[in-house]
């Protein structure tokens, strides 16, 4: 399993919040490099690779101009509150043979079959936190749920992992649950209301047969 993209990168030489601004409206985003024991490198990408680093999980490559490639997970990301356009990125530097800890998108996947027993399904995590290397975090872990009845809970333990990735999350925790549909108490009220109707209703029909 490769869940790997490379990233075209240059050194940043101009700092400072004045360049940051100049290299945005140019299309351009400021990100930063950190590796243990090593000074943090100042780089560049484009603004479309910097969406292409922003939705993905796994390894990522930096083909460093004049420098050559370092491997790296993204970090943080930060951006715009009112135009969501991307500000800055930071990566942390990993080795290839280097486990690492990610969080991992929980997707559910199929009909619960509790749903048919007139229960609703809940997902509780949507998130698991895995260790495994670089190239082998995925992009998202898909959950089967089909096989969920009423009143039955899934949990961590129970989840089908990728090759080579493990859970780090508590065992314990539930993804997702069926239960039985909950009634409102805006629900009880219109159901009281609607037995109410029907038995004044059935009242003056009664009355008019007399």
């Amino acid at each position: 399993m490769s869940n790997t993209i490379t990233l075209t990168a240059n050194k940043r030489e101009l700092l400072g919040k004045g360049n940051a601004r100049r290299m945005r409206r140019a299309g351009q985003v400021p990100v930063n490099v950190y590796a243990k024991g090593e000074e943090a490198k100042s780089l560049v990408i484009s603004e479309a690779e910097a969406h292409l680093a922003q939705h993905h999980n796994g390894l990522i490559t930096l083909d460093i101009a004049g420098v050559g490639i370092q491997s790296a997970v993204l970090k943080e990301i930060q951006i715009h509150p009112i135009s969501n356009k991307i500000l800055h990125l930071d990566f942390h530097a990993v080795k290839a043979d280097e486990m690492i800890t990610s969080v991992v998108p929980l997707v559910l996947e199929g009909e619960a079959a509790g749903l048919r027993q007139g229960g609703q399904l809940e997902q509780v995590l949507h998130e698991l936190e895995i260790e495994s290397l670089p190239a082998n975090i995925p992009e998202v872990i898909t959950v089967d749920v089909t096989a969920l009845e009423l009143n039955q809970a899934l949990h961590v333990a129970e989840l089908k992992l990728p090759e080579g990735v493990t859970a780090v999350s508590d065992a314990e925790l539930i993804v997702a649950h069926c239960r039985a549909h909950k009634v409102t108490a805006e629900e009880a009220a219109e159901d009281a209301a609607a037995a109410e109707a029907a038995e004044e209703k059935e009242e003056a029909d009664g009355a008019k047969k007399k």
